[in-house]
């Protein structure tokens, strides 16, 4: 990782201003950034075409971040809230499959005084979108309702010993390899059919 001369005169002030930056490789890709208003970051090792990235508001919670050095492999788990019914509904639904396995990203941008960006955004960690879900927390009357959505992920590291499970249905089929049709005619088979051994006497 390298810093330029305006991000090293930061870092040597003794006040750094960061800004985090999440981006998640779906289509089309999610970039966020926690803080206000839309930023576009220019040129970066991801966006070779640069991207805005929409402000999420203030910073409330980012999962520690570690380097995977002798130790065991990292999880995490971003949440937001005070999502809409609609992004709920999202999270609860068929879209919700469609992320595991995406690449989420990590990373940070230093800023200057006036909250603008010094430099390229420096990308800190690297996970593989795991489960996406949501929930509505339970109100008391006259409490506004408050809703999370979470996104589970993990290093690609992680869960290396346990098989992963999996099924012959057609949208597992075309999340691994999208346009296959080889699963399109599983669902004629009959289910909750048991092979019962011979007994031989």
């Amino acid at each position: 990782m390298t810093f330029n001369d305006s991000e090293l005169e930061a870092l040597d002030s003794g006040v750094v201003r960061l800004g985090v930056f999440f981006r998640l490789e779906t289509d089309p890709v999610v970039r966020l950034w926690l803080g206000f208003g839309d930023i576009a970051p220019g040129i970066n090792a991801y966006d070779v075409d640069g991207a805005v990235y929409r402000g999420l508001g203030e910073l409330q919670n980012v999962p520690a971040i570690n380097q995977l050095i002798n130790g065991a492999a990292e999880r995490v788990e971003f949440v937001m809230s005070g999502v809409s019914g609609e992004v709920l509904q999202i999270s609860q639904g068929d879209d919700a499959e469609a992320i595991q396995g995406a690449r989420a990203d990590v990373g940070i941008g230093l800023m200057g005084q006036d909250w603008g960006l010094l430099g390229s955004l420096h990308w800190m960690a690297s996970y593989v979108a795991d489960i996406l879900s949501g929930q509505q927390q339970p109100a008391r009357p006259g409490d506004p309702i408050v809703r999370l959505v979470s996104l589970s992920a993990g290093t690609r590291f992680t869960r290396r010993r346990r098989p992963s499970l999996s099924y012959f249905t057609e949208q597992d089929q075309k999340r691994r390899f999208p346009g296959d049709r080889a699963c399109d005619l599983v669902t004629n088979y009959a289910h909750g059919f048991n092979k019962t051994w011979p007994v031989f006497s």
